[in-house]
């Protein structure tokens, strides 16, 4: 039986032709200034959440408490 895992979306990614590792790292860098802080954030979650499956760790433990601090007002 041959079990395929479904391909991901991918109309996203970028892709180009590099000379040297220097030349990844500074295209690397500039691809994701250009991005902006939205996407860069989202990426570092998706990363987050994409190791906890892997480990098999339960995806709730991922939520934020719901028992925050107090806020006093002065």
């Amino acid at each position: 039986m041959n079990t395929k895992t479904p391909l991901r979306e991918r109309s996203g990614w970028y892709a180009c032709k590099c000379s040297s590792l220097d030349d990844m790292r500074t295209k690397n860098i500039r691809f994701w200034q250009q991005q902006g802080s939205a996407a860069i954030r989202e990426a570092a979650w998706e990363l987050v959440v994409e190791t906890w499956k892997q480990q098999k760790r339960d995806l709730n433990e991922l939520r934020f408490q719901r028992s925050p601090a107090p806020v006093r007002s002065t």
